[in-house]
């Protein structure tokens, strides 16, 4: 589909023999990408030999950009590639869901009305991209501070899911935001003087917001790192309480070991001709339990 730009109309075609001296967007799905190399006189390259994550290349009279679309709202759905073919005046982009981004370029022509140029409509574009709706950071946080909670209030006993969920998202969006970064540093040195000098304080801002969103991912990548430490902390709290009860049990019934071993020697004891002898050790049994037992009460060990 072309989208030709001339004095702040746009023509909406399926073909278009000629596009020299024209200003315009083209988006196609990625398979058509050497059909359409063949026919306009551009560089193609094949999928095989596309890195996998973002990355921007300038090259003779084009910039090159590849970008692994995520989908904010579902973090673990994978992500969609696009690709972008700058020229000066026309550029191409090409996806595995050409309807998708077909939709946002024509919501972002409608919107600007008379307004519209093609530089404006890459930047619109990009945005999307990048994220418009942050209502995820809002969710993330909102759930970091609850796990918190939880853990302060002792109502969660292993948060270990959910502390790994927080990161994985976390680390997905801390790798998008990082590549889009170097995306835009790209652009925004402009070295094929393919945009115009006023267009580039918009990508300019538009990296100062992806910072924005980078540095949001990275304090609520520390926010769960306190989390993990706080519940390691409770862990180990717990871990230790249960070795003090087994410390005092062992400390208890260590003397009723002592006299199970004294008695049970295989020698002559005057104690055995005594009547009350049997009597005795259970009484000296109990009484070491019991003064072992008021000890470490009063000691407040438990």
């Amino acid at each position: 589909m072309f989208y030709i730009f001339s004095d702040g109309k746009v023509e909406k075609m399926e073909k278009a023999e000629n596009i020299n001296r024209k200003k315009g967007i083209a988006m196609f799905h990625q398979e058509q990408w050497q059909e359409i190399a063949q026919k306009y006189n551009i560089h193609y390259t094949p999928s095989q030999q596309i890195s996998k994550y973002a990355y921007y290349e300038c090259l003779d009279g084009f910039d090159f950009i590849c970008i692994n679309a995520i989908d904010y709202q579902n973090l673990y759905g994978g992500q969609r590639r696009v690709l972008f073919y700058l020229q000066k005046d026309f550029y191409f982009i090409f996806s595995d869901e050409p309807a998708k981004w077909k939709k946002i370029i024509e919501t972002t022509i409608e919107n600007l009305g008379e307004k519209n140029t093609i530089y404006k409509v890459l930047l619109e574009f990009i945005t999307k991209l990048i994220g418009s709706d942050i209502s995820i950071f809002d969710d993330l946080e909102k759930e970091i501070v609850e796990l918190e909670q939880a853990l302060i209030t002792t109502q969660k006993k292993d948060c270990v899911k959910e502390i790994i969920s927080l990161r994985k998202k976390l680390m997905i969006l801390k790798k998008y935001h990082e590549q889009l970064l170097d995306v835009l540093e790209g652009l925004s040195e402009n070295e094929n003087a393919i945009f115009e000098e006023t267009t580039l304080k918009y990508f300019d801002r538009l990296q100062k917001k992806t910072e924005r969103y980078y540095e949001n991912v990275l304090n609520l990548r520390e926010a769960v790192t306190q989390v993990r430490e706080s519940y390691q902390a409770q862990v180990d709290i717990n871990l230790n309480y249960t070795m003090k009860i087994f410390t005092v049990i062992t400390t208890i019934f260590l003397p009723l070991t002592l006299i199970v071993g004294w008695y049970g020697m295989n020698f002559e004891m005057p104690e055995y001709h005594w009547n009350h002898s049997y009597a005795m050790v259970i009484g000296l049994s109990i009484s070491v339990v019991v003064a072992g037992v008021a000890f470490f009460k009063k000691k407040g060990w438990f």
